[in-house]
């Protein structure tokens, strides 16, 4: 086919062109694998908590770091109609101190539902006192099975007994504990400045606190849609906020603005793709009127010089696909895990399909310039 002869014929020229429109396919790669990591780094700890529904405090906008709901709260929550099973998740913030350093993490506290977490190493729950199981990209800062690290400023530490994965929150590792534990370093926490000054002040408040957490996960009685969430979120009233865990892991923490900003670039980089396939293949095609006229003359029709610039078209991007994808697992692959490249392969099919549609968009300049050319000009120049 002509397409691929002329292909053959000039490798240098298109490979070029194949290399770099391959550039951009991987740099677009790489946006669609950081965005994937960017989303898990910063929510995949609350947006993997099992539940239909999840419920924080009111006018807190879904913050997990604001929100906390009494003991009161959560079995208000429990004895609503609608509500098949309630289990509390408790959050804090702490500074990990190991032999090699410190780094910022997360506690959460899951009590009797541990289950829900994929464990890589070590062992999964039941917890005791102390115990944590911890989102893997802690290893990264030297922490192991085993290892009992520090807590700052709260002076409590934590015995590592297992790895899971995808459990981050807010691009920092979470350690999980049985609701005891959270409480306790919670407690630690919100209290220290009282039990510095006076000890005999903080009893009275670790039993108002005693069977607090966060937020609640909730399972819900029969159907689990938008107009049952509205009702449930109506039965229990304003003092409190319900939403999917989905919609709460995309609430708060810029991650709007940081989801819109990679989805700008990943855009900005398919049209520039256009815009190489395009202006390349323009050039080419009026650097070859006289050949196309020459073959519109032999009787070629409209549809089979288009069909073979599209084939060509093909072909070149299927090649720059290739290097792009290989050019970013490479890239991906040196990266450190604190930059979180989480390739998806839903993710990477739908940036392929829209490089292929850019390409063909790319075209379309070619094919109206093709449509324009003459057969009769072939005649007059052999005349002449």
């Amino acid at each position: 086919m002509l397409a691929i002869k002329e292909l053959l014929n000039s490798k240098l020229k298109f490979g070029l062109i194949a290399l770099a429109i391959g550039l951009v396919v991987s740099l677009t790669m790489l946006m669609a694998a950081m965005s994937e990591g960017l989303i898990s780094g910063m929510t995949g700890a609350k947006e993997a908590l099992q539940g239909d529904v999840l419920v924080f405090q009111g006018d807190t906008q879904l913050s997990l770091e604001r929100s906390l709901l009494s003991a009161a709260d959560l079995e208000q929550i429990r004895k609503t109609p609608g509500v098949e099973e309630v289990y509390p998740v408790g959050h804090a913030m702490a500074s990990v101190e190991t032999a090699t350093g410190s780094f910022d993490a997360r506690v959460l506290g899951l009590g009797s539902h541990l289950e829900q977490l994929p464990i890589v190493e070590g062992a999964g729950g039941p917890l005791g006192p102390g115990e944590a199981i911890v989102d893997v990209t802690a290893k990264a800062e030297g922490v192991s099975i085993g290892d009992t690290v520090r807590l700052s400023p709260i002076d409590r530490e934590l015995t590592v007994v297992g790895f899971t994965e995808r459990r981050r929150y807010v691009m920092a590792p979470a350690f999980y504990v049985d609701m005891a534990t959270w409480e306790d370093l919670y407690l630690a926490s919100a209290l220290a400045p009282v039990e510095k000054t006076s000890s005999a002040g903080a009893d009275p408040l670790r039993d108002q606190f005693s069977g607090s957490a966060s937020i609640a996960a909730v399972t819900m009685k029969g159907p689990r849609d938008a107009a049952a969430i509205q009702a449930l979120a109506g039965r229990l009233g304003d003092r409190f906020e319900v939403t999917t865990p989905e919609k709460a892991a995309m609430a708060g923490n810029g991650m709007s603005v940081m989801v819109l900003a990679v989805d700008g670039i990943q855009v900005v980089s398919l049209v520039i793709g256009a815009l190489v396939i395009g202006v390349f293949f323009y050039v080419t095609t009026l650097h070859k009127t006289g050949q196309i006229a020459a073959i519109k003359a032999l009787g070629a029709s409209n549809g089979y010089v288009c069909g073979q610039l599209i084939l060509q078209v093909t072909i070149l991007v299927a090649v720059a696909a290739v290097i792009g994808i290989l050019l970013a697992l490479g890239l991906g692959g040196a990266m450190p895990p604190a930059m979180a490249f989480e390739p998806q392969a839903r993710s990477w099919l739908t940036s392929l399909v829209a490089v292929f549609l850019m390409g063909y968009l790319g075209s379309l300049f070619s094919l109206r310039a093709i449509l324009a050319v003459d057969p009769a000009s072939a005649l007059n120049r052999a005349e002449n």
